[in-house]
C-alpha cells in the first residue's frame, strides 16, 4: 500500500533536504578561506553582519528540517505498533481454551499489515476479564499520508469470578505488541 510508504518519503525528504542545506553553507564558508602567503597558512576574510544573520537562519531552517523528519520518523515507527482500523475487518480474536487438568489459556490472535498472525497466550485463573485498548483517531485531512484510524490492544485485566471471592484480587497483563506508548 503506498499510504504505508508516505511518511517514510517525506521524513527522508525533509532529513535529506536539511543535511543538504547545512552541507551547501559548509562549503561556502569553506570556499571563504583565503589562503595568506606570507603566512602560508588559511585566514577567514571578515564577513558582514548580514551574512552571518542569514547564515544563522539558514543552520536554524537546516536543523528544523532535520528534526521535523526525526518527529516523521518516530511517528511512523510508532505506528506500525497499531492496527489500521478497516471496517468489517476484525481487529483480532479472543479464545479461552480450556484443558482438562490444566489452568484455561486466553489466547488472543490479531493480524498484522502483510497479514501475519501473531498469537499471544494468558494464563486465565479466572474466565471474567476485560480488555484496554488505545485508539488513535487522525484528522481526515491526513488520510492521504496513511494517517487513518488505528487501534492496539494495550491490556487485559483479570477479575475474580464471583464477588465473594475477596482472597484473590485483579491482575493485569500488558500486551507485548502494545509494549510501547505513543
Amino acid at each position: 500500500m503506498i499510504t504505508d510508504a508516505v511518511l517514510p518519503i517525506v521524513a527522508t525528504s525533509f532529513f535529506l533536504a536539511g543535511v543538504s542545506a547545512l552541507l551547501i553553507l559548509l562549503l561556502r564558508i569553506l570556499k571563504e578561506l583565503k589562503i595568506d602567503p606570507k603566512a602560508n597558512r588559511r585566514i577567514w576574510e571578515v564577513a558582514s553582519w548580514k551574512v552571518d544573520l542569514k547564515r544563522g537562519l539558514a543552520i536554524l531552517m537546516a536543523v528544523g528540517l532535520i528534526a521535523v523528519a526525526s518527529l516523521t520518523s518516530w511517528v511512523n515507527r510508532e505506528l506500525r505498533l497499531y492496527s489500521p482500523v478497516v471496517p468489517g475487518i476484525p481487529l483480532g480474536t479472543i479464545t479461552v481454551m480450556e484443558e482438562r487438568g490444566k489452568l484455561p489459556r486466553l489466547v488472543y490472535s490479531s493480524i498484522d499489515k502483510e497479514g501475519r498472525e501473531a498469537l499471544e497466550v494468558f494464563p486465565v485463573r479466572d474466565a471474567t476479564y476485560r480488555m484496554k485498548g488505545e485508539r488513535i483517531r487522525w484528522a481526515s485531512e491526513l488520510n492521504f499520508l496513511g494517517l487513518a484510524e488505528h487501534f492496539k490492544i494495550s491490556q487485559i485485566e483479570f477479575y475474580p469470578k464471583s464477588r465473594d471471592n475477596s482472597g484473590r484480587s485483579t491482575f493485569s497483563v500488558d500486551v507485548r505488541r502494545g509494549s510501547t506508548a505513543l
